[in-house]
Parts: structure tokens; C-alpha cells; sequence
């Protein structure tokens, strides 16, 4: 099926709209500018850099070059370069085009499994609780515990307190 097909985007475009709008014009973290550029990217992974740090949990220097170049491969492949992140239209049309796109689960797949590379601060082939909090969470804003354990749980397939 082509990108141009008459197959109904309606539900993926509201996601990438609440996605596009929560991550990138409600987010406290930065300028509200309604785009999504590099700068917000490294802003991001400096934040986590730094809650890492506050916490006594600092990073080695080959893991923040591993992971702050995937973070940038993950915004060049969800945005065309930078392309398609200008503005939420152009970022939800570019994520309807490509959905339907051949290969694309196989890209995305290999996308996830370098982003779970760089989440797995330890090496040791899971995330824990506090790797995805001070990975993913905290720096988004989400201070409270309890309400971010939640958010875990709810991702924790099998409930083991680990992502593999």
C-alpha cells in the first residue's frame, strides 16, 4: 500500500500530535517554540547527564558519546534531518508517510534496539526502574516517584521490575 492510499491515519495522527505536542510545546524543559530541532535533543540528553550525576550515578564518557549518538540518530530518523520537525504538521505527516512504508518495522526495530542501548546505562541487557526514571522520565519533568513507577509498571510486560 503507498503512503498516498486511502487507508485511515486518523488514530496515528492523533498520537503523533499528542506525542509532537507533549514532548515539544508543553514540555517545562525548554523554549516553547513549536518546533523540534537538535538543540532540544542535546538539551534533553544533557539534562539526563546531569540527573545522573546529582544522583551519584555518573555516566563514563564512552557511554554518554554512545548514547547522545543515538539520541541524534533517533531525532535524523524521526524527522528527516530536522526536516520534518519544523512544525507539527510537517512531523505528523512525515510519521503518517512513512508508516506505511516497506521496511519500516524493520528500521524501527533496529531504532529501538539502539534506544534501549543507550537507556541500559549498566550494560547488563535490561532496564531497571531507576535507568528508565533518570533516563527517561525525570528529565521530562516527572518528579513524583510514585507516579513514574506507574508509568514503569505499566511498560513492565512481564513485571519482573525489569524492560528486556
Amino acid at each position: 500500500m503507498s503512503c498516498c492510499s486511502s487507508k485511515d491515519f486518523s488514530f496515528l495522527r492523533l498520537k503523533l500530535g499528542k506525542y509532537f505536542d507533549h514532548e515539544w510545546v508543553d514540555s517545562p524543559l525548554y523554549n516553547r517554540d513549536g518546533t523540534w530541532s537538535k538543540e532540544h535533543v542535546n538539551y534533553f540528553f544533557d539534562a539526563t547527564i546531569k540527573i545522573y550525576e546529582e544522583a551519584g550515578k555518573p555516566l563514563s564518557k564512552k557511554k554518554k558519546r554512545q548514547s547522545r549518538k543515538t539520541f541524534l540518530f533517533m531525532y535524523n530518523i524521526m524527522t528527516l534531518n530536522g526536516i520534518m520537525a519544523k512544525n507539527r504538521e510537517r512531523f505528523i505527516n512525515h510519521g503518517v508517510r512513512i508508516a506505511d512504508l516497506p521496511g519500516i518495522k524493520t528500521v524501527f526495530r533496529f531504532v529501538v534496539k539502539r534506544w534501549f542501548k543507550a537507556l541500559d546505562v549498566d550494560g547488563n541487557g535490561v532496564i531497571s526502574w531507576q535507568e528508565w526514571y533518570f533516563m527517561f522520565l525525570k528529565p521530562r519533568g516527572v518528579e513524583d516517584e510514585d507516579e513514574a513507577k506507574a508509568c514503569f509498571d505499566i511498560v513492565d510486560a512481564d513485571k519482573n521490575g525489569t524492560l528486556s
